[in-house]
């Protein structure tokens, strides 16, 4: 059996993690954490594991994983927290730089859109705060463990060090400079939004969270905001960032830069999450700015980050382009089954 601990990266994800673990290890004996977040990390664990019990600490879960757990309405643990706490408790983590952190924090906060209204869902931390006394009753009731309450007062006074980590202050703004700030309010603010009520804003992707092909040495790197010289054979250019992205239509704006050098050049923009789903091309006529539009799914079936790809179709003697943003936003008004619906009428 599987027990699914849903959360963004962050101590307090973790305390939930642990609750679950020990409350069940209590309840079935031998039980194994472990951080499934596709159907392969399934089968991996279940092969080479000693125990037929796991708790699933799940921070990215694939689009395909989160589409079975919704539609099993089996009941699992959605350990929501906050964002600004997370963020917090991923920088604390040796080598984690602000880009990767915010990214792997909003492939979290994508996949808790879904889990969060699904039927199975306890959201955490609800009424319940960091208690963990509190939370282990909620979560043993609603899981169904058959453990007592003197066994879910052992769990909780053994937890009490990490409820306390687990409740201390986010990180304070102040801390970020404006450019950093800049990333965290384009990719997690839609999410804080969003967890508090409101609607799901215009996301954007700056361009410190992607990537930068080297021609010469074969690797990439962290791209920084500024010109990305063209010279040389055709290629990938740019790349990136590899977030998780809800299901459903959306719509994504790629704004960039073209020196008068480019002119004549052609360039490919792509969507992608494994596979393409969207292409656009555009030939710059001298310097300016375009804004290409790419219309596309994320199908149920997705397992995989999108990522934008920025590439030139011909070798260049010269020119630079600058990735200005991308900005996405989910298309509420298209039916999700029309893509269905409209293969299907080709069979006909």
């Amino acid at each position: 059996m599987i027990f699914f601990s849903i959360g963004l990266p962050s101590r307090f994800s973790q305390l939930c993690d642990m609750l679950i673990l020990r409350l069940a290890e209590h309840a079935f004996g031998s039980v194994e954490l472990a951080p499934f977040n596709s159907f392969d990390d399934i089968a991996k664990a279940t092969m080479r594991g000693n125990t037929v019990h796991f708790v699933s600490a799940s921070r990215q879960p694939a689009v395909r994983l989160q589409t079975e757990i919704v539609e099993a309405g089996r009941p699992f643990v959605a350990a929501l927290g906050d964002v600004r706490s997370a963020l917090h408790d991923l920088l604390r983590r040796p080598g984690c730089d602000l880009a990767t952190a915010a990214s792997e924090l909003a492939s979290s906060c994508s996949a808790m859109l879904t889990l969060t209204k699904a039927p199975g869902a306890l959201v955490l931390p609800g009424t319940y705060g960091c208690d963990p006394h509190e939370l282990g009753t909620a979560i043993a009731a609603h899981l169904g463990l058959p453990v007592g309450t003197n066994e879910i007062a052992a769990v909780a006074d053994s937890l009490l060090d990490v409820a306390a980590a687990a409740a201390s202050d986010p990180a304070d703004a102040g801390e970020l400079s404006t450019r950093q700030q800049a990333i965290v309010d384009g990719l997690l603010q839609p999410y804080v939004s969003y967890f508090a009520g409101g609607d799901l804003e215009v996301m954007v992707w700056e361009p410190d969270l992607f990537f930068l092909a080297d021609e010469r040495t074969g690797t990439h790197r962290r791209a920084t905001v500024g010109p990305v010289d063209v010279t040389g054979r055709a290629r990938n250019l740019l790349f990136g960032p590899y977030i998780n992205l809800a299901p459903g239509p959306w719509s994504a704006t790629v704004a960039i830069a073209f020196s008068a050098e480019t002119a004549g050049n052609s360039f490919v923009i792509e969507v992608a999450a494994g596979r393409r789903l969207a292409l656009e091309r555009v030939q710059p006529i001298g310097e300016q700015v375009i804004e290409t539009n790419l219309q596309f799914t994320i199908e149920n079936s997705i397992d995989q980050p999108v990522e934008i790809r920025i590439a030139s179709e011909r070798a260049a003697f010269d020119g630079r382009l600058a990735l200005g943003y991308a900005s996405l936003a989910p298309r509420a008004a298209f039916r999700v089954k029309s893509h269905e619906e409209l293969i299907e009428s080709l069979r006909q």
